[in-house]
């Protein structure tokens, strides 16, 4: 604030090149206060967590570089002055001195002239002394200016560094060329004034803008006024800058590994390249080693990462006892083959992509586990510990307008967790070449394409019998024409396509035996046509207006018959039925079967949207399939296991599929919900449900409410039976504020089928002003419990002391943020609460 009082007496001189202006003024500036916080504005009726803001006083010349500030002559004002013609320069009473974006305030000042040169030197302040430049304050009782050496002192200082919300006191303070800072027996903290939650007292601290780090002597924590920590060493970060250094400790707690340690180390190799490496100590096993590198250059960006902890004790006493007996498995299945060797464990991940220009390009995604194990034991979610396919593949591309391209190498690291179903390998495509090309601007409105694909397939021998599978090269080929009609509000696109497939086998024993060719094709013709109407309305709803549509869809599908139980199965399976199937041209995914069809679908879909912006807010779409004719393609052989056809395809004689609708709801921001169902007309009954609904008023609160019903889930099989086993599924979760300080967090996964929490997650966390607290506890089922190993759950009348199984993986993770300083605890709880949908964290709120 600045006070417009007409001046009793002006002084102009000129000090070599630099001229300052004093303004000899009663009083108009404004008063420095005895509040060593009067920049601290408590707004206490606010929802901010410090209860206030600090307002930094505008700089003299905003905006402008730093050439035009370095050229700005020092001005000057006063109530009084001194000026003769030898001798310094004495300023009394609101001394304000100006210099570009710098702003010296105090009650006294004497200013002295360079001998030599005639210009300023320096200047010497008393009283109410107060430093002011962007980003930064600092008060004291005496300061000491030198020009030449660009450089300020301040004595029994306070200090605001009001980018990163910091504070403190110190005995001096030298500030050099506006970036370096030192600070001699002080303080730090990003508490709000009046607070002190916690703070760092050093011998010295040096802070330096240029590097964004700051580093103290002789530091310690202190918590509540309570020492918490020591360091004679200590280098923390002043910015968001990646900086080289010892990271903040982190813990944890599972009961597969006991309490575990981590110190991890960051080295900032270069501004394009980086790597932290993290040594853990985990009390059930021992110690272990991660390390992270990641790079970016102008064309690429990838990560390596790879972790080894050697000669696991937990996993040695593992080994040996289901080594020795294990009456539920033959020796020679991969689960107990996967037990031997030694107890090392081992982690390796690689992620790469290159663009060497706007049409080819490059990716490379590699992992591998150094057991069958690994991720069972340090799984920390359901769907860590449930992994058991790792992919390995690279491939090179190629797009441009008409076509995309790519060679690709593809295989899988196939885990075989001793507790859990035997997983079966997947065939290695070594290599696998595909092409599509696409031309949509014929004459006389003709759409062309084809895709195809050449691929070698190979695979491991059977780990029971040790008898090779079929293994050879596949090439399939499809193009298509079509001439769509398109206009508004109707559309008919007819459309033909010729499928070729052509394959040089290498046959098992099994495919041998029934007499399977080495070389077979198969040849297909395939025709469907997709129509549909669109009609509008406007309707009002709630007083607002808003469009309806009304879109009826027809798709029929022709594909005749063709007997392809002559080809094996390399990568192909029944597609899940669901609404999106009710308009695909295959119902196998994959290329090893084509579907027989000849079928109609009729559908409809309605959809609500905003009538000024056109935001879609609500849509329901349905439909069902009319069979013109029986199934008869299925992906096994019926000569080799005659009913296999109809445990595939329970409903292929059937006329009608089931009714799939889907819907969504988008109401303004915080709701959001999506819904499907399947019914069969046949049994009365709902082969599926499922829905998801989104609440989120605020970005730190959600509440998710879900609920999932198969009938029939392919995705697990009763190994006693053969059969798919239902799955009912319901799943809570939400992080909701208690106040603006308190949140609680939870989710509960539950399998209504098995009477069985498959996730159960509590936490609860606090913002401070300064500091954050964390705090999770997971448990989660182990992977294939049920249908694993046949175990008998808490459940099982016959089993009396079944309570005692351990089926849980347990975990508890904490974290504690001191803001602006750095974290203490385990900073992998963040993947482990992101498993809530839409969960946010923010540690920079003040």
């Amino acid at each position: 604030m600045v006070c417009h009082v007409k001046p009793i007496m002006t002084l102009i001189f000129i000090i070599t090149t630099n001229l300052i202006l004093i303004d000899i003024r009663t009083g108009c500036t404004q008063p420095l206060e005895n509040n060593p916080f009067d920049d601290w504005v408590p707004v206490p009726e606010c929802r901010s967590l410090c209860q206030g803001y600090y307002s930094e006083l505008p700089p003299p010349f905003p905006g402008q570089s730093a050439v035009f500030l370095e050229n700005q002559p020092i001005t000057a004002t006063a109530d009084s002055a001194e000026f003769p013609e030898v001798g310094p320069t004495h300023l009394k009473g609101h001394v304000h001195l100006i210099q570009g974006n710098s702003q010296l305030f105090a009650d006294k000042a004497i200013l002295h002239r360079n001998p030599n040169k005639g210009g300023l030197d320096t200047a010497e302040a008393e009283g109410h002394v107060r430093l002011i430049e962007p980003g930064l304050r600092v008060d004291g009782t005496e300061g000491f200016l030198n020009k030449t050496e660009d450089k300020e002192i301040i004595d029994n200082a306070s200090y605001r560094l009001y980018d990163r919300h910091g504070r403190g006191m110190a005995k001096r303070i030298t500030v050099r060329s506006n970036t370096r800072m030192q600070l001699d027996d002080a303080t730090y903290t990003t508490c709000a004034p009046y607070q002190n939650t916690w703070h760092l007292k050093a011998k010295r601290i040096r802070l330096n803008k240029t590097t964004g780090r700051g580093r103290a002597l002789h530091a310690k924590l202190y918590v509540k006024g309570i020492p918490i920590f020591y360091a004679p060493y200590l280098d923390f970060p002043i910015d968001d800058r990646r900086q080289t250094g010892f990271l903040y400790p982190g813990f944890n707690y599972t009961n597969t590994s006991g309490f575990e340690l981590s110190t991890p180390f960051y080295w900032n190799m270069a501004p394009n390249y980086d790597s932290t490496l993290t040594p853990r100590y985990l009390w059930k096993r021992g110690l272990e080693m991660n390390g992270l590198f990641r790079y970016l250059s102008r064309h690429s960006i990838g990560e390596v990462e790879g972790t080894i902890l050697p000669n696991d004790k937990a996993y040695q006493n593992f080994q040996k006892e289901k080594l020795k007996k294990h009456p539920l498995f033959l020796d020679k299945d991969p689960r107990v083959l996967g037990l031997k060797g030694n107890a090392n464990r081992t982690y390796l991940r690689l992620k790469h992509t290159t663009n060497f220009n706007p049409n080819w390009g490059t990716n490379i995604h590699y992992q591998k586990a150094g057991d069958d194990n690994y991720f069972a034991d340090f799984g920390s979610t359901l769907d860590q510990a449930a992994t058991t396919q790792l992919l390995q593949q690279g491939e090179l591309l190629y797009r441009d307008p008409y076509w995309s391209n790519a060679i690709r190498f593809k295989q899988y690291q196939t885990l075989h967790p001793f507790i859990g179903p035997a997983a079966a390998d997947i065939y290695r495509q070594i290599p696998q070449i595909t092409l599509v090309n696409t031309y949509l601007d014929l004459p006389c409105g003709l759409q062309w394409g084809i895709s195809s694909d050449l691929t070698r397939f190979k695979h491991k021998r059977d780990p029971f019998t040790w008898q090779p599978f079929t293994t050879g090269d596949r090439f399939q080929m499809r193009p298509s024409l079509s001439l769509p009609f398109i206009a508004p509000g109707w559309f008919v696109k007819p459309r033909i396509q010729w499928d070729f497939l052509g394959e040089t086998l290498s046959l098992s024993p099994t495919l041998q035996k029934f007499q399977h060719t080495k070389k077979p094709t198969r040849t297909v013709p395939m025709f469907d046509i997709d129509s549909g109407l669109i009609f509008e309305r406007t309707v009002n709803i709630l007083k607002a207006p808003y469009i309806q549509t009304l879109e009826p869809r027809a798709y029929y599908l022709r594909v005749p018959f063709r007997d392809q139980n002559n080809l094996p199965i390399f990568d192909t399976s029944p597609s899940a039925f669901d609404y999106n199937q009710l308009y695909r041209d295959n119902r196998f995914a994959g290329l090893d079967r084509v579907g027989d069809a000849n079928q109609l679908t009729l559908g409809v879909t309605t959809r609500f949207l905003t009538g000024k912006t056109g935001v879609e807010r609500f849509s329901v779409s349905g439909g069902q399939i009319y069979y013109f004719e029986d199934r008869k393609v299925s992906t096994c052989n019926p000569k080799q296991f005659p009913e296999c056809h109809k445990l595939e395809n329970p409903d292929f004689n059937k006329h009608r599929s089931n009714f799939a609708a889907t819907t969504r709801y988008q109401a303004q921001e915080a709701w959001s919900a999506i819904a499907g169902l399947e019914w069969n007309p046949y049994r009365k009954k709902y082969d599926k449900r499922s829905f998801n609904i989104q609440y989120r008023p605020h970005e730190l609160d959600v509440l998710n409410l879900g609920f999932q019903h198969l009938r029939i889930n392919p995705a697990q099989i009763n190994p006693i039976t053969g059969k798919p086993v239902p799955l009912y599924q319901t799943d809570v979760s939400f992080a909701w504020r208690l106040s603006e300080e308190w949140r609680i967090l939870g989710r509960w996964h539950y399998d209504i089928k098995n009477h069985l929490s498959n996730t159960l997650l509590a936490g609860i966390e606090h913002q401070g002003c300064c500091t954050a607290v964390r705090l999770s506890v997971i448990r989660f089922l182990k992977p294939n419990f049920l249908f694993g190993n046949n175990l008998p759950t808490a459940r099982t009348p016959s089993t009396p002391n079944a309570k005692n199984i351990n089926i849980y993986n347990t975990g508890i993770q904490l974290q504690f943020v001191f803001k602006g300083f750095g974290s203490v605890g385990q900073k992998g709880i963040q993947s482990t609460l992101t498993s809530i949908p839409g969960y946010q964290w923010h540690d920079d709120r003040f």
